[in-house]
């Protein structure tokens, strides 16, 4: 087997760079546009649908409201999920907190030693969701001008994340009580969770541009049929946009929403994997758990919409 030192994969890695980077000035008019595309679409879309978002459920988290609200998760999927009722107020804020806050916010539990790493990495691996945020108000209110259409997608998000739980239960996640009742208190509260939510989406700001920005370069390269289906999984927000349009079936656009609402797109992954540093978080069985969920979503919806008619 070929074995490349740290000596080679260094200098593998400064000539990608250094091709990446004369590339990005050689197409800079490319890389400005979609530069702009990229800040447009993170202050009109994703500030908007995110940050309140994020912002409440730490808060919440913080203040114990997380606690009650976990209770019936915990009486009715405890067994299931083997996790302890302590660790359930976690979930539910990742039902919530969406993927790249999601990750960082058990990465802090991780570093805080609320759960070891293999637990964090478990969680992160089956419970990574679209917000609520944006699957309701962005794809159902605004590009299908209905709510429920939005919330069915969001249910089958949650829906595929447990049931990935339910097949990662040989490791268990256990919170210790003491651990879970010490919260902060106060206003300070408030702007902690309103920094901590402003630095995340500054972060997800700056790798959209950057995939958007690389990705569009890297398409030039590309042939025509392969360049609308690589660039529709490289970012999940502007990917679903552009499956929202396409002049086929609402049925096969619904599903190929919902797959990839659950695949989150490579941008979204790097943000994880940015977020994860605590967890000691692998790429690759983060890529296939999104591909599983993004197939179990998919029979979902098509079961849904496809076979039920819900709408």
């Amino acid at each position: 087997m070929l074995y490349m030192g740290d000596g080679m994969q260094k200098r593998l890695l400064t000539i990608c760079l250094s091709i990446l980077f004369i590339a990005l000035l050689r197409y800079g008019s490319l890389n400005y546009e979609q530069s702009a595309k990229a800040l447009t679409l993170w202050f009109e879309t994703l500030v908007p649908s995110l940050f309140c978002v994020m912002v409440m459920v730490k808060v919440m988290f913080s203040l114990g409201a997380f606690d009650w609200l976990a209770k019936p998760f915990a009486l009715l999927f405890s067994r299931l999920f083997r996790m302890n009722e302590q660790s359930f107020p976690y979930l539910v804020a990742l039902m919530f907190l969406g993927f790249p806050a999601g990750a960082a916010f058990i990465n802090e539990a991780v570093s805080n030693h609320h759960f070891d790493q293999k637990e964090g990495q478990r969680l992160i691996d089956t419970c990574s969701f679209a917000t609520p945020g944006f699957v309701v108000l962005t794809v159902g209110s605004v590009l299908f001008h209905s709510v429920s259409i939005g919330i069915l997608l969001f249910g089958i998000q949650w829906f595929s994340g447990w049931i990935l739980l339910a097949l990662t239960r040989k490791q268990k996640i256990h919170v210790d009580h003491a651990i879970a009742v010490k919260r902060p208190s106060g206003i300070q509260t408030l702007g902690n969770a309103m920094m901590e939510s402003g630095k995340t989406l500054y972060m997800m700001g700056g790798y959209l541009m950057l995939c958007m920005s690389i990705t569009s370069i890297l398409l030039q390269f590309l042939p025509a049929w392969a360049q609308m289906p690589l660039r529709i999984i490289a970012e999940f927000s502007s990917g679903t946009m552009q499956l929202a349009v396409l002049e086929i079936p609402l049925v096969n656009r619904l599903i190929g929403i919902s797959m990839l609402l659950s695949f989150g797109g490579f941008c979204v992954h790097m943000q994880v994997m940015c977020f994860s540093e605590a967890t000691y978080l692998r790429y690759f069985p983060y890529l296939c758990f999104r591909i599983l969920q993004a197939i179990i979503s998919g029979l979902l919806t098509y079961v849904l919409f496809g076979v039920c008619h819900i709408v």
